[in-house]
């Protein structure tokens, strides 16, 4: 009895640890190239509100708010991030939006030139 005890609470650990390391808040799979359109258009929406200081983008023009999903397209896969190019119409420019496999904004322009060294992701390469 004692013996069949101890095996059912060993199951039973084995059980309930995974799901309790398991937690939101980030993700540990690469991003998908639908999910870093989305981010990049997120990028552009925010930029028209205010400044992205951390990205070195000045405040856009209002005509990046509403910009629909087929503005924003995969320009290069690279090794460990994807380069989005999200193009206004309105203002005849092109932004382009590093971003790394783990979901990081890594750089953000409108030339599309990037340090290709600087280009690294936590989630491998």
């Amino acid at each position: 009895m004692r013996r069949w005890l101890q095996v059912s609470i060993t199951v039973l650990m084995l059980l309930i640890v995974p799901v309790t390391q398991a937690h939101e808040g980030h993700e540990h799979a690469p991003v998908t190239m639908k999910k870093a359109v989305e981010i990049a258009l997120a990028i552009a929406r925010d930029a028209s509100l205010n400044a992205q200081s951390g990205l070195g983008l000045p405040q856009l023009d209002q005509s990046w708010r509403n910009l629909p999903a087929s503005a924003a397209q995969i320009y290069e896969n690279g090794r460990g991030y994807y380069l989005v190019s999200v193009a206004n119409p309105a203002q005849a420019k092109t932004l382009y939006v590093r971003i790394l496999l783990d979901g990081r904004v890594d750089a953000a322009n409108f030339s599309g030139d990037f340090v290709a060294s600087a280009a690294t992701s936590s989630a491998g390469a």
